[in-house]
């Protein structure tokens, strides 16, 4: 019997029936009426009795498998290799329940208008650059954790002066520049990962005083500390550079930002169920902190040994 059945029973004799009353109105025999009684007054845990598989033989190894990230079609594809005869449906059916009842645990943090904004690249394959040479790409994503309104831009490297480069660009299309900004553990900004005391890189480090926010690095292999801007690189790399070869870097641009004016962060978006765009001039434009009069200006920090001569070589 279904545990739903277990309460019926008990509900009914606490209500005063005698067994013979309640197997009468259930339609069971009397004697698995009595046997349910008996049992949850010795305080015996229901459970189900357990119906034998055709994945029995083959669960550990199934486990093993989605612990290492297999695919359920890939793990379906190994065992029928094993003598495994049973269907795919199946694998599927139990790679979805181990995958829920194995869910890493994490809360939802939850921020005010202009108070945070998170910050990532993402990989983007060869594309022309602006002299027409294919070379490796990133997009850069800037997105604010409150509206979900986001900021992209494409790039050819990650170092320094490039990183701090997408951030003015970043806070120029906002109009503002939000309190706090969590960054991945990039060299660009962090020179050493500490959650506690990260050692900052020199230029990021004033290039954040220059603007007045404060910068924040996510903990090491902990993606849900910067969940918001992880599935936003997901997103923009999916729905606009996949399957999409233009001639020019130019058009990449253009289109890039077409895609964000009209498609990114116009929709409604699927956690907030609200219109990015509309939430950021409604309420968190106001909230970001002004910009400065001028641009930021970049210094060089380069490291060099006198020689006996008193002197020192530089370019």
């Amino acid at each position: 019997l279904r545990e739903n059945m277990h309460t019926t029973i008990k509900t009914l004799f606490d209500k005063g029936y005698n067994k013979s009353q309640i197997a009468g109105m259930l339609e069971i025999d009397r004697g698995t009426v009595r046997e349910v009684l008996k049992r949850i007054e010795d305080g015996k845990e229901i459970r189900r009795k357990s119906v034998p598989t055709i994945l029995d033989p083959y669960k550990d190894i199934i486990n093993t498998k989605l612990t290492q990230e297999l695919s359920a079609k890939r793990i379906y594809q190994d065992l029928k290799d094993d003598g495994y005869t049973g269907s795919y449906d199946s694998i599927k059916r139990y790679a979805r329940e181990f995958k829920k009842n194995n869910a890493e645990i994490f809360m939802v943090n939850h921020t005010l208008p202009g108070e945070e904004a998170q910050v990532d690249f993402g990989y983007i394959g060869k594309i022309p650059d602006p002299e027409g040479m294919f070379k490796k790409a990133w997009v850069f994503c800037m997105i604010l954790s409150y509206s979900r309104m986001m900021y992209c831009e494409i790039v050819f490297n990650q170092e320094v002066k490039t990183f701090i480069q997408c951030h003015e660009h970043a806070f120029q299309y906002f109009g503002g520049v939000p309190k706090t900004v969590k960054i991945d553990n990039l060299k660009a900004a962090i020179l050493q990962a500490n959650f506690y005391e990260p050692v900052y890189q020199r230029e990021y480090r004033q290039f954040a005083e220059y603007y007045s926010f404060s910068s924040i690095p996510c903990r090491i292999k902990t993606p849900t500390d910067k969940a918001k801007i992880e599935s936003g690189v997901k997103y923009v790399k999916k729905n606009f550079f996949k399957g999409r070869n233009l001639k020019t870097f130019e058009l990449y641009e253009e289109k890039l930002n077409n895609w964000l004016k009209n498609i990114c962060n116009s929709r409604i978006h699927g956690t907030t169920k609200r219109i990015p765009n509309e939430v950021f001039a409604q309420e968190e434009k106001a909230a970001l902190n002004q910009l400065p009069a001028k641009n930021y200006s970049f210094c060089s920090w380069i490291t060099r040994k006198v020689n006996s001569n008193c002197h020192l070589c530089f370019d």
